[in-house]
């Protein structure tokens, strides 16, 4: 075995603890110290026994170690704990030093010259960071206080860095997979607001351009998805199935009513072009997109259109930004609101807007309360529009207004504790979108001679929100996203430093070794295959396991539903008849649609946690199992892995849906029952609302036990996934290192002559990989 091999292996391996004797309050002659030390790292594999065998030899370790050097073994540790102490506690001046004592052995032929030149890169200033600030390589380090935009760069240099070290191409391929996933991060902006909010004049002044508002989309009345692209629109409409849920709904609601009657008179015969069983889309011409989106277009194809996606090269756009405008939040298709919170559950920062002149209405209010409490809104931006018309004492009354109204409408749904934690996450800024606009727009003097400058309008102070919050240091989702690219590059370098371990190993072997090692790859093969295959069958097992107990948890959301629907009835009724008993009057319209509103919601938040709960403890009982019976294999996974997060992934997805879902069909049936209810005929009362509560349930339980499959289903796939992987490693692995092996012998003449450098060329590379892989775990 080569000596730079011996050090490299023995360096990478178990780790060893041995006091060395060095530093001026142990040694005082430091310069004797390094000649012993390059003494001692003088021996090889294939010379030790004449050196072990020497008094002096044993007399001078005695200076740098209080422990004895009698085999092979022995003395691996002694040189790997003075490498370990020179790389930790050492000077330029002294390393020079080294260099001197291991010149000195060579010329006075102790130490061969291709061993002399393993030591002395072993031992090279610059891998030590012992060099002059002038001639250190440049370090690429990943400084986490960077805003996202910077750390992008950062991480694309370094992947372009460890593309030239590495050698394997099925790494080098993992390294573009982490660049593209780190470039196709999206970032997605949620608009909101009743009708005539202003969200399409603010929308224009933050993108620069009429893309949206009179312009192009006058009266929107659809959801507008807008994202970075080569300009153009389509258009998408409702399927079969979503369109017969809104005739439903029109049995009860007159709003949806009239919406339907309006539209099968425009179209007549001519729906069924266009209401299709999979969702029908077209494009259109952004130019014509109004006679589709605009609710005073004649046509009344607004009332067919699900959504809109736009797409537009603007520069606001260019960083992976995508705007969900939304209609109004009083619109009376109750479909088109659910598909609108459908997208907003997935956005990373909402901006909720408000007409300072009819702002918080008890929509707005009950809104921000849904998104801060139900969905999965962290932060919230709440826009005052039109501030131009009001004073800045105007202002601060609509907003102390705003939080008065969020306060009471807690109260009446008996969760006024939750009031500290909504403010919290909610910050108002005002905005005069009209004159932001000008700005943006190259009417500037207009807005001038109103007395605006751009910094007066609130639109700089929404942009660094926007910037702060979706790409700054605190945003959770860069965190996540930073976290992800860093563990993904670890686990690649990992897998390319193993591969360099094994050419070396490779490297100080005879073809004789060689040979005889692959004899034994042969013999292997067949106890390999055995494991895997039984690995597979475990695998088969536990999936067909894991899809059993999604069948019982089935039945377990049956039951904690009835039990919901018991809730639900039990709570308007008691509040029913405590009205009655001490004020001899029905309780107000207002109270019961909150008690049931609430009751649903956090009914269902509480089911699907016992559900999570349970399909989590069920996922990490089988991944123990794993561990124990394949952990010589490498095998670890459990429920810290960082590649199945089933808790985040019920957190994050599981809600959109259902409490996305409007439950006013079933509200107003309740809310009219009480509005009739007698003292005398509560228990009548009582079978009325149990029937209700029974026939719209049947909706949503079936929606919840749908959502529930096809997550459950998803993540028993990335959960066996997972387990699979280590085997999958594993056998690429005994592959990779076969071939090697295969190629080092039939290559063997060639490559002997140079595998000194090879060696040193390898191990400079194993030490750049060290180094940047300790940067990405700091």
């Amino acid at each position: 075995m080569s000596l730079v091999n011996d050090y490299f292996l023995l360096y990478h391996g178990k780790h060893i603890e041995q006091k060395i004797t060095f530093g001026t309050e142990h040694y005082k002659n430091r310069d004797e110290f390094f000649e012993v030390a390059a003494l001692v790292l003088a021996p090889t594999r294939k010379d030790y026994e004449r050196y072990i065998s020497l008094d002096s030899f044993k007399k001078l370790i005695t200076h740098i170690t209080n422990k004895e050097v009698k085999s092979l073994d022995d003395l691996h540790q002694l040189q790997y704990c003075l490498i370990d102490s020179i790389e930790n506690d050492t000077k330029n001046c002294q390393i020079e030093k080294l260099h001197e004592s291991l010149e000195y052995l060579k010329n006075e032929n102790i130490l061969e010259t291709s061993n002399f030149n393993k030591l002395v890169s072993l031992f090279d200033p610059n891998e030590l960071g012992l060099c002059d600030e002038e001639s250190k390589e440049e370090k690429i380090e990943i400084d986490e206080s960077k805003s996202f935009k910077e750390l992008k760069v950062d991480f694309e240099n370094l992947i372009s860095e460890l593309q030239e070290i590495f050698k394997s191409e099925e790494f080098k391929d993992e390294l573009t997979n982490t660049k593209e996933y780190l470039e196709n991060q999206k970032f997605s902006i949620g608009i909101t607001g009743v009708m005539n909010a202003g969200k399409s004049t603010m929308l224009n002044a933050l993108m620069g351009e009429e893309i949206l508002g009179s312009a192009v989309v006058p009266e929107t009345a659809n959801l507008t998805i807008v994202k970075h692209g080569k300009p153009e629109a389509k258009v998408f409409y409702w399927n079969k199935q979503e369109w017969n849920r809104i005739e439903q709904a029109g049995n009860q609601l007159d709003s949806i009513k009239e919406f339907i009657k309006e539209t099968k008179k425009v179209f007549g015969d001519d729906l069924d072009k266009y209401i299709l069983d999979d969702s029908y889309s077209e494009n259109v011409d952004i130019k014509n997109l109004a006679a589709y989106t605009s609710a005073e277009a004649s046509g009344k194809k607004c009332n067919l259109v699900k959504y809109v996606e736009l797409k537009s090269n603007l520069k606001f756009l260019e960083d992976g930004i995508e705007i969900v405008d939304t209609p109004g939040l009083d619109d009376p298709v109750i479909q088109r609101e659910e598909i609108t919170k459908e997208y907003l559950n997935q956005c990373d920062l909402m901006l909720h807007l408000m007409n300072v002149s009819q702002s918080a209405t008890l929509k707005d209010v009950e809104f921000i309360i849904d998104a801060l409490l139900y969905q999965n809104v962290t932060k919230l931006l709440i826009v005052i529009t039109r501030a131009d018309t009001v004073t800045k004492e105007q202002l601060e009354e609509v907003i102390n207004y705003t939080k008065t109204s969020i306060e009471a409408q807690l109260k009446s749904q008996n969760k006024d504790s939750q009031l500290d934690y909504i403010l919290r996450n909610i910050k108002f800024i005002p905005i005069s979108g009209k004159m932001a606009l000008l700005h943006r727009t190259g009417r500037e003097e207009e807005a001038l001679k109103a007395g605006f400058k751009v910094e007066d309008t609130g639109i700089l102070e929404i942009e660094d929100y926007l910037t702060e919050t979706l790409f700054g240091k605190n945003s959770s989702k860069t965190d996540l996203i930073i976290k992800g690219v860093k563990t993904q590059l670890r686990k690649t370098i990992e897998k390319e430093l193993k591969s360099f371990n094994y050419e070396l190993i490779l490297l100080s072997k005879s073809k004789e070794e060689l040979e005889a090692d692959l004899k034994e790859f042969a013999k292997k093969k067949s106890t390999n295959e055995s494991i895997f295959e039984a690995m597979n069958e475990d695998i088969v097992v536990y999936k067909n396991d894991a899809k059993g107990y999604i069948l019982t948890l089935e039945t377990f959301l049956e039951n904690e539903l009835l039990d919901l629907q018991g809730i639900i009835k039990q709570r308007v009724f008691s509040d029913v008849k405590y009205s009655f008993e001490k004020t001899k009057k029905r309780p107000e319209s207002k109270r019961i649609k909150a008690i049931v509103e609430t009751a649903i919601k956090d009914g269902i938040v509480d089911v699907i946690r016992d559900y999570r709960y349970k399909f989590i403890k069920k996922s990490q009982s089988i991944g123990e199992v794993f561990e124990q019976k394949y952990q010589e294999m490498g095998f670890t996974i459990g429920h810290k892995n960082e590649n199945f997060d089933a808790r985040g992934f019920f957190q994050n997805d599981f809600k959109t849906g259902f409490l996305t879902s409007s439950n006013e069909i079933l509200i107003n049936k309740i809310v009219n029952e009480v509005s009739i209810s007698k003292d005398n005929k509560l228990a009548e009362l009582d079978r009325n609302i149990e029937t209700y509560i029974k026939e719209e349930f049947e909706p949503i339980e079936k929606n919840i036990k749908e959502k529930a499959e096809n997550i459950s289903k998803i993540l028993i796939d990335n959960f066996f996934e997972q387990i699979s992987e280590p085997l999958k490693v594993f056998e690429k692995k005994l592959l990779k290192d076969e071939k090697a092996l295969q190629e080092r012998i039939s290559s063997f003449e060639e490559n002997d002559s140079k595998k000194d450098e090879l060696t040193i060329e390898i191990h400079k590379k194993i030490k750049k990989l060290e180094a940047i892989n300790k940067e990405l775990k700091s």
